[in-house]
């Protein structure tokens, strides 16, 4: 039957199958004794409510059992929970699927919202997910994830579930009270504060629980195991021969790694030496030593000796359960209270352990690479090179400039062509300067003869000016001679063209002055290099290094610093300083002057941990001013 309350908490939560005594058990458990123990957990939680629930194969909760019984024989959710409190049971199942105990705090510190505990039944080979939910639990976070560490290890569903089938109701709820009472003692240890006084308090109710007449407390350090607490005996002598003797019988069971009975059962194997020495020396009539373990890691042991009769299974399950419940809680107190040397050397040794023993491989190999990287980056050296934008440059520029003012009649060359001596570049129009020279010859004819007429006559002045003016017209026939001469513009060497883009404009007038070509010489080449102030310190003449053009990157030229201009050129708002470089190699036949490209300077070698972090430690003493 599905309760009204599944559809109200997003279809996920089932309430109500019949948990009375004529309920359907569920797996081992038998109705009574899943009462009885869903009412230890209740009490020991201090819950309002604590329920067993199941996941169906469509993701929905149901509860099979719960504690306190239902009014009626159906469990109502509109009746019994809240929709709070579904939606708090739903959160916490859902949660210990994935982490069990799944604790859902509150907004007060000493009370838990719910805490769930996944249920695994190792018997049911095909089994559906199964927790046990408390709600309103009056326990501090701590406390309750105290109880529901012994809880979530299985004692529920192992000791009251599988081993109960067969067993009859009475058993059942005589463990069930046993397994209240070790939770009540694990609670009551959780409010001590001081190690010594807590394994004192420990060993005094094991003794009285048991009825033995010792009860002791060992504590494994460095191997060995050292008697830390015995019942009724707040002071002992942990020297004395009894003393030693009760730690060999400790360690007895610690390396054995397992319950040391004595007498021993029949068929048993394990060896009891020490036990019988021990007991047989004190008049115990039987001994229980019993390794406690966080982890896989043995912590503590457990003794107790009486001088009746042996331990039964019963109780040997019983001190099971109050060393697990315990042995962590006690283990936290040894560890704080102690004096802060103590502590310091403790921590110490569990990082030596942690560091040089056989666990996590793979995270201290990747520490001891990531010490490996650190130690070569601090103490390798490395070049350290300073990098810069370069221009290619000419030694040799020419400028060509208009012979005279006329037009241009014929364009030879480009931008980029490469020219040779006596190669025409470019030629103005002399159709007027032919004219005008065939003016020039006749006007020198003409007053040559006026001269020669006047000296005839000897009229010496008219004579004279005769003269002048055959002389003018005579310099005048030169200019023009000299003009047309020089109206084809020629190239004096080999070289580069790299300004004068002329075609466009045959015909066009020209002043006597403007420059119409601009020639760079290909065969004395240097580099121009900006060094940002920040660098320029470190860079010197005679240093080498090395260059390469945008357009051929993967080919790398030697150079070496020449000069190093005095004064700071301002290039897109920073400051640089123009450094001279000569090519330590033969001149390509691609390079062109103005090209651009980038350069490394070789200034010499420092720590690799000083080439990667000298910018930012510079700029962090720049901000902060130290």
């Amino acid at each position: 039957m599905t309760s009204t309350a599944s559809g109200v908490a997003s279809g996920s939560l089932a309430l109500g199958r019949d948990v009375s005594s004529k309920a359907q058990p569920s797996r081992a458990f038998g109705s009574k004794g899943a009462a009885d123990l869903l009412e230890v957990a209740g009490l020991a939680l201090r819950a309002h409510r604590v329920l067993r629930v199941e996941q169906t194969e469509d993701g929905v909760w149901r509860a099979v059992a719960q504690w306190p019984e239902a009014v009626d024989t159906a469990v109502s959710g509109d009746e019994d929970l809240s929709m709070a409190d579904l939606r708090l049971l739903q959160q916490a199942a859902d949660l210990s699927l994935d982490v069990s105990p799944a604790v859902v705090p509150s907004d007060r510190s000493d009370v838990v919202s719910a805490l769930a505990i996944r249920l695994d039944d190792p018997a049911a080979a095909l089994q559906a997910p199964a927790a046990l939910v408390a709600l309103g639990c009056a326990l501090s976070a701590q406390a309750a994830r105290m109880v529901a560490d012994m809880m979530a290890a299985g004692w529920l569903a192992r000791h009251g579930g599988v081993e109960s089938a067969g067993r009859s109701i009475d058993d059942v709820q005589a463990r069930a009270r046993r397994l209240f009472d070790v939770l009540q003692m694990s609670i009551a240890l959780g409010s001590e504060t001081r190690f010594l006084r807590a394994a004192f308090s420990l060993c005094n109710q094991l003794s009285v629980r048991f009825a033995c007449e010792q009860a002791a407390l060992g504590w494994v350090r460095a191997g060995y195991v050292r008697l830390t607490a015995l019942s009724h005996v707040e002071k002992f002598d942990a020297k004395a021969s009894a003393a030693r003797e009760l730690e060999n019988a400790m360690e007895e069971s610690v390396e054995q790694d397992t319950d040391v009975v004595w007498p021993t059962q029949e068929g048993a194997r394990t060896i009891v030496r020490a036990h019988e020495t021990f007991g047989r020396l004190h008049g115990f009539g039987a001994m229980l030593t019993l390794p406690l373990r966080m982890g896989d890691e043995v912590v503590a042991v457990l003794s107790l000796g009486r001088q009746g009769s042996a331990f039964t299974a019963d109780e040997i399950w019983e001190l099971c359960l109050i060393g697990q419940a315990c042995v962590r809680r006690m283990a936290d107190l040894r560890r704080t209270d102690r004096w802060i040397g103590a502590r310091a050397l403790d921590t110490f040794g569990r990082w030596r352990d942690l560091l040089l023993g056989p666990s996590h491989t793979a995270w201290k190999l990747a520490g001891l690479a990531a010490v490996a990287v650190l130690m070569v980056v601090a103490l390798l050296p490395w070049p350290y090179r300073i990098d810069a934008s370069l221009t290619l440059r000419s030694n040799d520029v020419l400028f060509i400039p208009a012979p005279f003012d006329g037009y241009l009649r014929r364009v030879g060359i480009e931008v980029g062509d490469r020219v040779e001596p006596g190669q025409v570049l470019l030629e103005l129009d002399t159709r007027e300067l032919v004219l005008e020279e065939s003016m020039a010859v006749a006007d020198e004819l003409r007053f040559r003869r006026e001269a020669e007429k006047a000296q005839g006559s000897r009229q010496l002045a008219e004579m004279q000016i005769a003269l002048a003016r055959q002389r003018q017209a005579a310099s005048k026939l030169e200019l023009i001679r000299y003009q047309l001469a020089n109206a084809s513009l020629r190239s004096p060497f080999e070289s580069i063209v790299v300004e004068g883009e002329l075609k466009k404009n045959l015909g066009a007038p020209v002043r006597k002055g403007d420059v119409l070509v601009k020639l760079a010489q290909t065969g004395d080449l240097y580099l121009e290099l900006e060094v940002d102030q920040a660098d320029i310190h470190e860079v010197r003449a005679g240093v080498s290094g090395e260059f390469a053009f945008v357009g051929r990157p993967d080919l790398k030229y030697p150079l070496v610093v020449q000069r190093i201009d005095p004064q700071a050129t301002q290039r897109e708002g920073r400051n640089v300083y123009l450094v001279r470089c000569r090519i330590m190699a033969q001149t390509q036949s691609w390079w062109r002057p103005g090209m651009g490209g980038s350069a490394r300077i070789e200034v010499d070698e420092r720590r690799l941990l000083w080439v990667l972090t000298h910018r930012t430690v510079r700029f962090l003493r720049q901000v902060f001013w130290i």
